[in-house]
């Protein structure tokens, strides 16, 4: 048998096996497990989730410790501040997810059972949905009526910013995110706070 019917043959059980075993032939090896989602821990030297916790835990115990929610509560016969909120605005030189942590910030009000909210982003939908009720396709025991959603009392925004620090194999990243609270009717700012995350690197070798 000469060399090149040898390579034929060769070439052809190659084909065969791997036609007949291919996730043998072709899946590479894969493992994977669960993580506490709630475990802080530092992948890379990025703004992320554990971030993102920390700073709406950190500031949402800050404002709800400060005098404008018993002021409001005295004045209001013990009713609670209704709050609308604002997406937190990105001003880092990094594409961050700035509607997760606004999300983080306004489950950890609503969880507290200190305030209430309306949804500011939802409410076109809201609208359309009302608007629908009220066409004559909706029963008029069961449509809700137009006019009758609650008015929000304080408004909270917010920003963050950042800055990067490198010498030799040193880097420090530094995150500040301010929030503040107005009063909706009279534009006052009733509360306002920052908060600081800082982060050190070390990496052997040159440049980052």
């Amino acid at each position: 048998m000469n060399l090149r019917n040898i390579k034929k043959r060769t070439f052809s059980l190659c084909v065969t096996v791997s036609s007949l075993f291919p996730l043998w032939h072709c899946t590479p090896a894969f493992q994977g497990e669960y993580d506490d989602p709630n475990k802080r821990e530092i992948v890379d030297d990025k703004w992320n989730e554990s971030d993102a916790k920390k700073t709406a835990e950190i500031m949402v115990n800050g404002a709800l410790k400060k005098p404008w929610l018993e002021i409001f509560r005295r004045q209001h016969n013990d009713t609670r501040p209704v709050v609308i909120v604002d997406e937190v605005e990105n001003r880092t030189d990094e594409h961050i997810d700035t509607k997760a942590l606004t999300e983080a910030i306004q489950d950890e009000l609503i969880n507290s059972g200190q305030v209430r909210f309306v949804d500011k982003e939802k409410r076109q939908k809201i609208l359309d949905e009302i608007k629908y009720q009220n066409s004559g396709a909706v029963s008029g025991a069961s449509a809700k009526k137009s006019g009758r959603q609650t008015g929000a009392d304080y408004f909270l925004s917010g920003a963050m910013s950042n800055s990067v620090h490198t010498q030799e194999g040193l880097k420090t990243v530094y995150y500040q995110v301010n929030l503040k609270l107005t009063d909706l009717e009279t534009s006052e700012i009733v509360w306002s706070q920052k908060n600081e995350i800082k982060k050190r690197f070390n990496r052997s070798g040159s440049g980052w």
